[in-house]
């Protein structure tokens, strides 16, 4: 099934330390309509040919983690499969962490061997299945150029991502031919995607690594089948699992106070951490580990930060109840 959106590209890449520079209303050139035009298309298509209708299927997805945590695995795998939209099963393995979750209608019944998930397996999850992404209004398009990426020719998008005041370069590459999208950079991090494979109407990327720099953090090799029969055993409930049923109208925990950190120093560059949490059913930020600990200093802080933040929590049928969600916290002359 899938599981990514649209979202801004400043939003929908993984990054937890991204360096963004103060904006200055005079250093924004005008935008040529013509160039915008032409990648919002490129982007449209590269979205619209890994946008599959999803029969019954199953995922198989094998990761590593080229620099892991310390005590951490190197490894791990997912596999998810889909019987009909409300019958799937989910189960993911890294190292010791095993998580293992059966839909069978509203009730969904899960075993997880500790209660927070790795955060390296969480920044693998928000890759897959395939990168998908927009350009938004306050992007600024720059230019697109011809290019060559792993001996192919492709066409290459330059664009500025706009946030309040800070201001990010990046550029977005589609193969000339397919229109596959094959490298997505915003500030120092670079999502790369290849060996499309098809799936149903449309294709998927089999191999996706994420870089920071010159540095490989994360390769993930992924196909996924069309599959509409299963062992008689395959949904069956796992054992001590936790019983609940899922929420029929749920809506979605809203901020009320959420302070960024004060500035150390007069600069023009801004740090921005992500970290991976929950809000509580009393509105309080909790289970909050940052993505990739790039700068141990600034993640530390960042929880600090963030565990002090309140929310209006989550509702489900107008009670209060928990919610999965990422938070960003930007450090300006840290």
């Amino acid at each position: 099934m899938p599981r990514n959106t649209c979202f801004c590209l400043w939003l929908i890449l993984s990054a937890c330390f991204a360096q963004t520079t103060t904006l200055r209303p005079e250093a924004a050139p005008a935008e040529d309509p013509q160039v915008r035009a032409e990648a919002v298309r490129l982007m449209e298509r590269a979205v619209m040919l890994t946008a599959p209708v999803w029969p019954a299927n199953e995922e198989f997805v094998n990761f590593r983690v080229l620099h892991s945590a310390a005590g951490e695995s190197s490894e791990g795998s997912l596999k998810i499969g889909v019987r009909t939209p409300v019958n799937k099963r989910w189960e993911f393995t890294y190292g010791t962490y095993k998580f293992i979750r059966v839909q069978d209608g509203s009730e969904l019944a899960t075993y997880r061997s500790e209660n927070a998930e790795p955060a390296a397996l969480t920044s693998v999850r928000k890759l897959l299945p395939a990168f998908q992404g927009r350009f938004e209004p306050a992007d600024l398009i720059r230019s697109i150029a011809d290019a060559t990426l792993d001996g192919r020719p492709a066409r290459c998008i330059e664009f500025d991502t706009l946030k309040g005041d800070q201001q990010q370069s990046g550029q977005v590459c589609v193969d000339a031919q397919s229109g596959f999208l094959i490298s997505v950079r915003l500030g120092d991090e670079t999502i790369r995607q290849s060996a499309y494979f098809r799936f149903n109407n449309a294709s998927l990327p089999g191999h996706i690594e994420r870089w920071v720099g010159n540095e490989k953090l994360i390769e993930i090799d992924s196909r996924v089948v069309v599959r509409t029969e299963y062992p008689p055993e395959y949904f069956d409930y796992p054992l001590d699992a936790k019983i609940d049923n899922r929420c029929q109208e749920f809506h979605r925990a809203f901020a009320d106070n959420t302070p960024q950190p004060e500035p150390k120093a007069q600069s023009n560059e801004a740090i921005t951490v992500r970290l991976h949490g929950r809000v509580g059913k009393d509105g309080k930020p909790d289970a909050l580990k940052v993505l990739d600990a790039a700068r141990p200093d600034l993640a530390e802080e960042a929880v600090r930060v963030v565990s002090k933040w309140t929310f209006h929590p989550a509702m489900c049928v107008y009670r209060p109840a928990t919610q999965e969600m990422d938070f960003e916290v930007t450090f300006k002359g840290w």
